[in-house]
């Protein structure tokens, strides 16, 4: 678990001396500069990969042709999988690791669409998403407590991306409501009622826990989810927007307020 610590404030209290805080910021300088050049490694990689692709684009589309000929649709996702699950185990690249739930998520029909300045997310299976995730989720928290530092980092990255999805399945749910298997109804109704008291349960938890990046996230669904059903149900008129600007104001100091602790 990563801890953030006002080295300045330390010192003042006594907490620390001066040259116990000048260490601990070389080491976070040290951090955060192999973090910038792996971010940038990975941006030349997909650079150079994409160039490639587009040198002998025809050879490239014959070879995925050929392997989905052989292992079908399923078979591709999964061999991509293990690909990039290999690859961010061999790197300890953060980024292939939450690449993986997303390719998990495309199994389930999940897709992405940008076109000019509009992006798009579809998930076609919210129930079942909703239900698979959260157990990857779960299970990545767990299994992370049992790793060294390197590989604990890499599944709590996967966890978070599952984390992310469970969200957005929960808002599209909430919307359209879902179908669990070929008989059972999922109401909309039943994705707004569960998704708030999840998300207040998991940002109580996040917040007892310390784990700002889980507080950080229910916060900001939890607004999402919100303002969602706040104008799905009284519409965009100038009452309900200046409510909802003064709610929003008072959810951005708490988000602050929180945030200043660490």
């Amino acid at each position: 678990m990563k801890v953030t610590l006002n080295l300045k404030k330390l010192v003042n209290d006594g907490s620390i001396t001066k040259d116990e805080a000048k260490r601990l910021l070389q080491l976070a300088k040290k951090n955060e500069s192999s973090h910038a050049f792996s971010v940038l490694v990975i941006f030349a990689l997909i650079a150079v990969a994409l160039g490639l692709i587009g040198l002998n684009s025809e050879l490239y589309a014959r070879i995925i042709s050929s392997i989905y000929n052989v292992v079908g649709s399923q078979g591709l996702h999964i061999l991509a999988l293990v690909l990039v699950w290999f690859g961010s185990y061999q790197t300890k690249s953060g980024f292939l690791a939450g690449i993986g739930a997303f390719i998990i998520l495309s199994l389930l029909g999940g897709s992405s669409l940008y076109s000019h300045a509009s992006y798009f997310i579809a998930i076609r299976e919210p129930a079942l998403t909703v239900l698979i995730f959260m157990a990857l989720a779960l299970g990545g928290l767990l299994l992370s407590k049992k790793l060294e530092y390197d590989d604990e980092r890499l599944v709590l990255i996967f966890s978070r991306a599952c984390l992310i999805i469970v969200n957005m399945a929960f808002w599209i749910g909430s919307l359209w409501g879902s179908k669990l298997g070929t008989n059972i109804d999922v109401p909309k109704e039943l994705f707004s009622i569960g998704w708030a008291i999840g998300l207040v349960a998991v940002g109580w938890w996040g917040a007892k826990d310390g784990r700002r990046f889980v507080v950080n996230t229910s916060s900001v669904f939890g607004s999402i989810h919100f303002y969602t059903q706040w104008f799905e149900n009284l519409g965009a008129s100038p009452g309900s927007l200046f409510v909802a600007g003064l709610i929003a104001l008072g959810i951005l100091y708490g988000l602050r307020e929180y945030n200043k602790k660490f």
